[in-house]
């Protein structure tokens, strides 16, 4: 998800944006343990966040990161106000002052209950959020902020069938955040990874159902959630999406294929979705987040056969992008800083530590 699009969009020339060259930049991570980010957002170039967490070894608890580029530097901020024994998934930087953050943390022995922080400028408060299942396990993934409402999605497993999992999504209005209804699409596996909203009555919630795996896209009209349908093969799932403006939105995830996953784009256009062809990668690959700055300059970032993967849209074709090597890595979120500047952030594996640190990627035209 991606705040800067609209106002990224209209600094941009007609044509497509030249292509960027990308270096990676020294990001904290803590030791021992092994560190994941998992989401990112911007506000603009000097407030660039990044969430995750820290799984200390055996014995250990773990506990929730949080990263801020302050335009000079990656630095941590305090986890002063989160619950401990969590993890951050998602998270969505309004302003310097006005950041929010989702995940989970755990609050049994199998039992994980939904987290959802709110940063002011110095510390986080958390707030009050229900969960899909009061006694068991609930995970939120994303979470998108616009209008004076703030949504988060995510997951939970059914008390009653512990092999079925529904989506779940949160809307925050009037100080209070509650369950809202959706349609069901499959009864037995729904789960939502990412959420974006370009105002209070245009939203879009992108995941997977069934067993087998089918795009889940629904759409919030100001009244209530509509499914959508897009044309893809057995076997896909969506773990991104960007709400450029309500007929210019973007997803990604990836789809099942000879020889392993490949990346899967669509793009709706303010009357129907449509897949968008991408290239074939040797040994798959699959995509975990996308920002869409103008209709002829899209980023969407994961992983393809042990290397970073970074596919860029020129208004008519997918082109990868050359990234700096790195040990095992995975870029799971994207978010754009300015009209030429975009971050990758994820996490890969440095061997003299044998442990997993974070990730960040500066993109740069």
């Amino acid at each position: 998800m991606n705040t800067l699009s609209a106002a990224v969009s209209l600094l941009l020339v007609a044509g497509p944006a030249p292509a960027l060259g990308w270096t990676t930049v020294a990001s904290p991570s803590e030791v021992p343990g092994d560190n994941y980010l998992y989401g990112a957002d911007a506000s603009g170039a000097s407030n660039v966040w990044a969430v995750g967490g820290v799984y200390l070894p055996t014995g250990g608890t773990s506990h929730s990161l949080a990263l801020r580029y302050d335009g000079t530097a990656w630095r941590s901020i305090a986890r002063t106000g989160l619950p401990g024994n969590d993890t951050l998934r998602g998270v969505d930087a309004v302003a310097d002052g006005d950041v929010w953050a989702v995940g989970e943390y755990r609050s049994g022995v199998i039992r994980y209950d939904t987290l959802v922080a709110h940063w002011n400028g110095s510390a986080w408060t958390r707030e009050a959020t229900p969960n899909g299942n009061p006694g068991g396990m609930n995970n939120l993934y994303g979470v998108a902020a616009a209008g004076g409402t703030v949504w988060a999605v995510g997951n939970y497993i059914d008390p009653n069938s512990p092999a079925n999992r529904h989506k779940l999504i949160l809307r925050r209005t009037g100080g209070t955040w509650r369950v809202s209804a959706a349609p069901v699409v499959a009864p037995t596996y729904e789960s939502l990874a990412a959420v974006d909203a370009t105002g209070p009555s245009d939203a879009w919630a992108v995941g997977a159902a069934t067993a087998a795996f089918a795009p889940l896209i629904l759409r919030w009209n100001g009244a209530t959630w509509v499914s959508m349908t897009v044309t893809a093969p057995p076997g896909t799932g969506l773990t991104g999406v960007d709400a450029r403006t309500p007929s210019d939105v973007w997803a990604v995830g990836s789809t099942s294929a000879a020889g392993g996953a490949q990346p899967y784009v669509a793009h709706f256009d303010g009357t129907s979705w449509r897949r968008v062809v991408t290239p074939a990668l040797p040994g798959g690959g699959q995509l975990a987040d996308v920002v869409a700055l103008s209709s002829t300059s899209v980023v969407a970032v994961g992983r393809s056969n042990g290397a970073p993967l970074i596919l860029r849209w020129n208004g008519t074709s997918w082109t990868r992008d050359a990234t700096p090597a790195s040990s095992n890595p995975f870029l799971t979120g994207a978010a754009a800083a300015g009209p030429g500047s975009i971050w990758a952030i994820g996490y890969r594996f440095e061997l003299n530590a044998y442990a997993n640190r974070t990730l960040t990627l500066l993109g740069s035209a």
